[in-house]
């Protein structure tokens, strides 16, 4: 039909349509209507943002479009209710609430107003549809179990976009973290909504690797010093993935933005740019740098603040402040020396018990030239006095056990930085998992007595120095004179006595809450070594053992209820080798009888096959040391040993076979030590130096003999990245001498093998020439070259380890020096280089595995060489 062959509808019908929707909507006689205008005569549709709605009560509520969701669901997520005036805004947040449920694909609110004034709400609801099904296509380098965990969807649950980009996201950092960059991952939108089946395409890619970087705009600071601060390394074969990673270098423009704003340069900017190549395998990381330039500081101000608003500092002159900075006027604007500076001041606070005291530092540019003025503002905050340490958190360790470590006292001023050092030896106890040392809001009806004494202490200070000044002639100046850096006289010393009087004190609980972890185990396992041959472990070990708490049941013997929670150390271990075999317990009570002596026993069996003969030793050793401060150590130790040489070779040293024994040699020690490494197991700050001497006697043929001995570490840091990865220095030196000629040649100094690389174990050490056999066809003994130790050793040697992947594997470069011999003197030194890899990997335990290529550059010409030396040990 054409469009004249259908009637189109007048104005003037128009017109009359209205007039008569207006007539019955007037006098109520809807039936006169056709039934399509019926619902127009009940009410009239509109946006929910139209101004007429505002404010009218709503009277009826409809969800349309329910099929799969109910309608109790939907209403417990809307806030809207029959009743309440209609509010644009409520309507619009039950939209984005029903929207944010995940079941909907869209959702509409439609709002009709009624004849009787009131309003009709509907929401119009389209359900997302179901997921029928999950699959994963094109990967081939990450298997589907892997990828499903990635993936938050699941079968038989509604479609969520947001969710489904989140899948999307997940799977590509999958696939960057192992080199595919380039990687992508898409939706099958026809599927999903034909089938109902999600189907995930992935596009592998090839794995690209960095092969160049590039610094560009750097002209202050060589590339060198610039690749050393970044994760991202191009790709070495063996050593180096060198994978191209979004995350690293994002973290590597963070790294070098504090590098250069460390050294003033305070504008810097710096942003990366990333060139495939064509084959898409390659890349290239084009660091851009414009570093501006460099500041120097003018001036520090120093300025008080309090809750309102600025206020005069109480505790300290701002001369005294200035004088704890690490950065001055004039000096380089150095990042890291604000931080320190920063530092210095909170804990010069935090000394005098100011646990709240609040540093904040901002920087004024003054004028066009390259100057910044520092303005340090300080919240000194109230002193804190220490109310009750409260322990949180410890169902097995006992309360003492904790205190100890957190050496914090009732009643004193609190240090605050005695809350950090707490927290990192209760840490360091490797007895808790997590520990929080918080401090609590004071105590009102406390405080209102301390508030009374502190004013009366202020007023006594007051009236002290007032009465000395009258009877010395002198005045007091106020409190708000700026100390000088001279000796301060007996004025200002008064004066600060009457600042220090007139700060505010609270009482606060400290509270310490900590989690225990499981500190027993039972490991199996086994180890191979070129000094220590092949050898399987089973050992038990308890890190927070009671020797007090037996169990009263099996059931809490086998859930680790018993002997537990006393902080003490127990381990057995029997280790069958092929060279070495030992069986060994070890005992340590830190705090015998709660003093701060600690006792230690440590029996143990051990049987040693050498080439020539073996080695039996048994050996009681008990020792008692007491701990000074956090560092030093002193002790002593007596021991018990046997031992008896048996199954000569032929060729075996006569000096060996006389020594064959048994002999039982008692000893005592007396050693000092010193340690203040920042970790016991992988240390990469500090020192350890020990001094012990020994003085071994006989119960057999063996003359008295005296052992001293002297070593040094010491720990640096060589460089530190972004990512908390440091590269660390380690030179060892080691002095040993024993006077007496008597010692047999087990007590005898050796090195070689793994403590002195590049030679053949135990080698490093005087030579015998003869044997014990007497040959028959000549009637002379036998010759043999055998080791038969030395009473003068001296080792010096560095080590120089830097992170090759994340902290799992490093490579180390090593120089050994050193000589044995029965003089002291070094006309018999030896020297040796290398280069060697670590693995360290937790599950195995604190020690890494350990693989080294030494080549001795100053040898003896009958010394016995060795290239390659390794320490592993693998637990089941």
């Amino acid at each position: 039909m054409s469009e004249f062959g259908r009637a189109q509808p007048t104005a003037r019908m128009t017109g009359c349509m209205r007039t008569i929707l207006a007539v019955v909507a007037v006098t109520g006689v809807p039936a006169l209507l056709p039934a399509q205008w019926s619902s127009a005569a009940h009410g009239q549709s509109m946006g929910i943002e139209d101004a007429t709605l505002a404010d009218r009560p709503i009277s009826k509520i409809l969800f349309k479009g329910l099929q799969r969701v109910s309608e109790r669901e939907v209403l417990n997520n809307t806030r809207v209710t029959v009743g309440q005036p209609f509010e644009a805004v409520a309507v619009r947040n039950d939209v984005a609430t029903l929207y944010r449920l995940g079941q909907f694909d869209t959702v509409d609110a439609v709002a009709t107003l009624l004849p009787d004034g009131s309003v009709e709400l509907s929401f119009v609801l389209v359900e997302q549809p179901i997921v029928k099904d999950l699959q994963v296509v094109g990967n081939k380098l990450i298997s589907d179990q892997e990828l499903r965990k990635a993936i938050p969807l699941y079968a038989g649950g509604p479609r969520d976009d947001f969710l489904l980009e989140q899948a999307v996201t997940r799977i590509k950092e999958l696939y960057r973290k192992r080199g595919h960059y380039l990687a992508e991952v898409t939706v099958d939108e026809t599927r999903l909504k034909d089938t109902g089946i999600l189907i995930l395409r992935v596009v592998e890619g090839p794995r690209v690797k960095v092969k160049e970087l590039l610094f560009v705009g750097n002209e202050n600071f060589p590339a060198d010093e610039l690749s050393a601060e970044i994760g991202t390394r191009t790709s070495a074969p063996l050593f180096i993935k060198g994978e191209l990673d979004e995350d690293r270098l994002i973290d590597d423009v963070a790294a070098l933005d504090k590098f250069y704003k460390a050294r003033g340069f305070v504008d810097v900017r710096i942003d990366r740019r990333i060139e495939i190549s064509p084959d898409s395998k390659e890349a290239k990381i084009s660091f851009v740098i414009s570093e501006g330039r460099r500041y120097r500081l003018r001036a520090v101000v120093i300025e008080g603040m309090g809750v309102e608003g600025p206020k005069p500092l109480e505790l300290f002159e701002h001369q005294q402040i200035r004088d704890l900075l690490y950065i001055h006027a004039g000096d380089i604007y150095s990042r890291l020396k604000l931080d320190k500076s920063i530092a210095s001041v909170r804990d010069a606070y935090y000394i005098l018990g100011h646990v709240d005291a609040r540093i904040t530092d901002r920087t004024v540019r003054v004028g066009e030239q390259a100057e910044v003025d520092l303005v340090l503002s300080i919240r000194e905050g109230p002193r804190t006095i220490t109310g009750l340490v409260n322990v949180q958190g410890n169902f097995l360790t006992k309360d003492k056990i904790i205190r100890r470590l957190v050496r914090i006292q009732p009643g004193r001023v609190l240090d605050g930085r005695e809350l950090d050092r707490s927290e990192a030896r209760v840490k360091g106890s490797q007895i808790f998992n997590e520990v929080r040392i918080t401090v609590q809001r004071a105590n009102p009806a406390e405080q209102d007595a301390l508030d009374n004494a502190d004013a009366l202490a202020a007023a006594a200070a007051v009236k002290a120095a007032e009465d000395a000044a009258r009877a010395s002639g002198t005045t007091i100046p106020p409190t708000t004179t700026t100390a000088t850096g001279a000796a301060p006289s007996e004025s200002e010393r008064r004066t600060g006595e009457i600042r220090s009087a007139m700060v505010r004190s609270e009482v606060r609980d400290v509270l310490v809450e900590i989690k225990e972890r499981n500190t027993g185990s039972v490991n199996f396992g086994v180890g191979l070594g070129t000094d220590s041959g092949v050898f399987g472990e089973l050992s038990v070990n308890q890190r927070n053992f009671d020797i007090a708490d037996p169990p009263e049941t099996f059931s809490e013997l086998v859930a680790g209820r018993a002997y537990r929670g006393a902080g003490q150390q127990f381990s057995a271990t029997i280790s069958p080798g092929v060279d070495v075999s030992t069986l060994s317990f070890d005992f340590l009570e830190p705090h015998l009888l709660e003093s701060d002596y600690a006792f230690r026993v440590s029996p143990f069996l051990r049987l040693r096959a050498y080439e020539d003969y073996n080695e039996q030793r048994a050996s009681l050793p008990v020792s008692l040391s007491r701990k000074f401060g956090d560092f030093w150590s002193v002790g002593t130790a007596v021991a018990l040993t046997w031992v008896e040489l048996t199954d000569f070779d032929p060729y075996t040293a006569k000096q060996i076979y006389d020594d064959r024994g048994p002999n039982t040699l008692p000893s005592v020690s007396m050693f000092v030590e010193r340690t203040d490494v920042d970790t016991q197991f992988r240390p990469s700050r500090g020192s350890n130096a020990e001094l012990r001497v020994t003085q071994f006697a006989s119960l057999d043929e063996v003359d008295p003999f005296t052992v001293v001995r002297a070593g040094y570490t010491q720990f640096f840091t060589v460089s530190e990245d972004f990512l908390g990865r440091r590269a660390t220095l380690r030179i060892k030196t080691d002095a040993a001498y024993i006077f007496g000629d008597s010692a047999p040649v087990y007590e005898r100094f050796y090195m070689g093998g793994r403590n002195f690389r590049g030679f053949e174990y135990r080698t490093v050490s005087p030579k015998a020439t003869e044997s014990w056999k007497i040959d028959p066809l000549t009637g002379l003994p036998y010759p043999s070259d055998d080791p038969i130790g030395g009473t003068w050793l001296f080792f010096a040697g560095a080590q120089y380890e830097k992170p090759i992947f994340q902290n799992a594997f490093s490579s180390v470069f090593f120089i050994d020096s050193g000589t044995v011999n029965d003089e002291v003197g070094f006309d018999e030194y030896r020297v040796s280089v290398g280069i060697g890899v670590r693995l360290y990997i937790p599950q195995f335990g604190p020690a890494p595995l350990a693989f080294d290529f030494a080549y001795p550059i100053l040898k003896l010409e009958s010394d016995e060489t060795q290239t390659f030396s390794f320490s592993a040990e693998i637990p089941f």
